[in-house]
């Protein structure tokens, strides 16, 4: 059975809210669903994305893997930086403290807002 980590669409036309679902592929798009991740409002200016991050570094270890734009999305809020961190650890490449503080590194310059720009 192959895993996917995918989005669900709920809401209304042209007013879509979507679902970050754990699915088997051969499932239908809306319908049943192993395990609910977060949530993804694309309607929301910056968009809004809710994750239980532990639950999806759990699946991706597991060998679920996201579709396109839920890997995007992955990648934006930093967990597929987390995961491969925690791959890093797990060779003995790097500490624990090191992961974490790598990590921490890239969300504060993520967060950081940009100066003007130099010509």
């Amino acid at each position: 059975m192959a895993v996917k980590i995918r989005l669900a669409k709920k809401g209304r036309k042209k007013l879509a809210l979507y679902d970050i679902v754990v699915a088997d592929q051969r499932a239908p798009r809306d319908g049943r669903f192993i395990e609910k991740l977060g949530n993804y409002n694309p309607n929301t200016n910056p968009s809004t994305v809710v994750l239980h991050e532990d639950k999806v570094i759990q699946w991706l270890f597991n060998g679920a893997q996201p579709t396109n734009t839920v890997k995007n999305i992955l990648s934006s809020q930093g967990i597929l930086l987390k995961r491969h961190l925690q791959i890093g650890v797990k060779k003995g490449a790097i500490t624990q403290e090191e992961a974490d503080k790598r990590f921490l590194v890239w969300k504060e310059s993520k967060t950081q807002k940009p100066g003007k720009f130099k010509a």
